[in-house]
C-alpha cells in the first residue's frame, strides 16, 4: 500500500512525531510510506527515520501539497491536524482520506473525510455526528532506544544536578497549554536545596516562563532535544501538567523507560494512567503539585535515579501500528463501495 501521511505544520509536536513513528512502522511492515509537511520551520524532520522518504512542501501550502498527492498518487492520505484535513476537501478526485484526532473531532475541517481515527475513548462522543468509519486505536509507544549511562550522567550535570539531588523535569513544547506555569509554582513553594527542576523544550512560552523562574538558581531551560530519551533517564520525576492532552506521546516514552510521572487529572493521562490515579494531580493545582513532588522527593535512594514500572501491554507499537493501517483496507474498501 502507497500511503502519505500529511501534516499542515512541521513543528515540533506530538502529532508530527507520531507521524513520522507510524510512517516507520508502516515501512516495516513492507508498506511505501511518505510524510509530507512544510518545509518551514522544519524540526519536526529531525524525527523522520530512513526508512520513510519525507516529502517537504512550499508555499501556497495547499496547492504545493497537492502536487505532493499528484506525484504519489498514494492509495490512502492520513492526516495529522485540521490544517491538513481541510486541505483535502479542495482536492478533486481524492483518494481515500482519513485523520487521526490528535486533540479532538473538529467537524468544520473533519466532516467530509471518509474515517476517523481516535486515540483514546473520551473523544468518541464528541465524533457521534461523524458519517464515515471511526476506528479507536491508542497511541503506542514510540521507537525510542534506552539512554547510556553516561548520557544519563551528563544530562544531570547539564541541570546541575548531583547523584544525591532530586531532578524534577518537563519535556515538550512551551505553549500555554502545557501549563509548565503551574510546575513553576509548585516548585517555589518547596524550600528543598536539593530539588533540581530542568524544563527541556522551546516553544512561544518560554520567555515568559524564564521571567516568572528568574531568581530561582534550582531551574534550569535546557532548550530544545533530538535526544529526549536522555531525559527520561536522568530524570527522578517528570511532571506533566496539561490543560489540554489528547494522549501525549512523551508519557508512553518516559513510561517505556521506567520514569516516575506526575500528570494533570485531564482525559488523555485519566486513560494513560486509569490503573495509577495516584500519578495525577487537580489540573492546575500547584499547591496539590508541590506535595505530590515532595513526596516523591522522599521516595527517593540515596545515590539512586528513581524509576517506577508500568505496564505497557496497551501501548504495544508493532499492534497499534498494524490496527491502524488495518483501518485504512476498511476506508479504502467504503470509499470504493461509494
Amino acid at each position: 500500500m502507497r500511503i502519505l501521511h500529511v501534516s499542515g505544520s512541521s513543528t515540533l509536536s506530538g502529532a508530527n512525531r507520531y507521524a513520522f513513528d507510524i510512517a516507520g512502522g508502516q515501512a516495516d511492515l513492507g508498506h511505501e510510506a511518505f510524510v509530507a509537511m512544510p518545509k518551514l520551520p522544519g524540526v519536526a524532520f529531525d524525527f523522520a527515520p530512513a526508512c520513510v522518504e519525507p516529502r517537504p512542501f512550499g508555499n501556497p501550502r495547499a496547492f504545493a501539497f497537492f502536487r505532493e498527492i499528484w506525484r504519489l498518487k498514494p492509495d490512502i492520505v492520513h492526516c495529522h491536524g485540521a490544517a491538513a484535513a481541510r486541505w483535502m476537501r479542495y482536492y478533486p478526485g481524492r483518494p481515500p482520506v482519513l485523520a487521526s484526532m490528535h486533540i479532538r473531532y473538529k467537524p468544520a475541517a473533519m466532516s467530509h473525510l471518509d474515517g476517523l481515527h481516535a486515540l483514546a475513548d473520551w473523544q468518541l462522543p464528541g465524533a457521534a455526528s461523524f458519517r464515515g468509519l471511526v476506528k479507536k486505536v491508542n497511541n503506542w509507544t514510540p521507537s525510542i532506544k534506552p539512554p547510556e549511562p553516561d548520557r544519563i550522567k551528563a544530562a544531570r550535570e547539564k541541570a546541575g544536578a548531583g547523584q544525591d539531588d532530586f531532578l524534577v523535569g518537563f519535556v515538550g513544547r512551551l505553549d500555554p497549554v502545557k501549563g509548565v506555569g503551574t510546575l513553576l509554582s509548585a516548585i517555589s513553594r518547596i524550600n528543598a536545596p536539593s530539588l533540581k527542576l530542568a524544563i527541556v523544550g522551546d516553544g512561544m512560552d518560554r520567555q515568559a516562563l524564564e521571567q516568572a523562574a528568574s531568581g530561582d538558581t534550582r531551574i534550569s531551560f535546557m532548550g530544545y532535544t533530538k535526544s529526549p530519551e536522555d531525559w527520561y533517564g536522568a530524570l527522578d520525576l517528570l511532571v506533566m501538567p496539561s490543560r489540554n492532552e489528547p494522549f501525549a506521546l512523551v508519557a508512553l516514552e518516559a513510561m517505556s523507560l521506567d520514569t516516575p510521572i506526575l500528570a494533570s487529572d485531564i482525559e488523555g493521562f485519566q486513560e494513560i494512567f486509569r490503573d495509577d490515579s495516584d500519578c495525577r494531580f487537580p489540573i492546575g493545582d500547584a499547591d496539590a503539585l508541590a506535595r505530590a513532588i515532595t513526596e516523591q522527593m522522599h521516595r527517593k535512594i540515596h545515590g539512586q535515579i528513581s524509576r517506577r514500572s508500568y505496564d505497557m501491554t496497551r501501548f504495544e507499537r508493532r499492534a497499534g501500528i498494524a490496527a491502524v493501517t488495518a483501518f485504512y483496507d476498511d476506508v479504502i474498501a467504503a470509499k470504493k463501495a461509494g
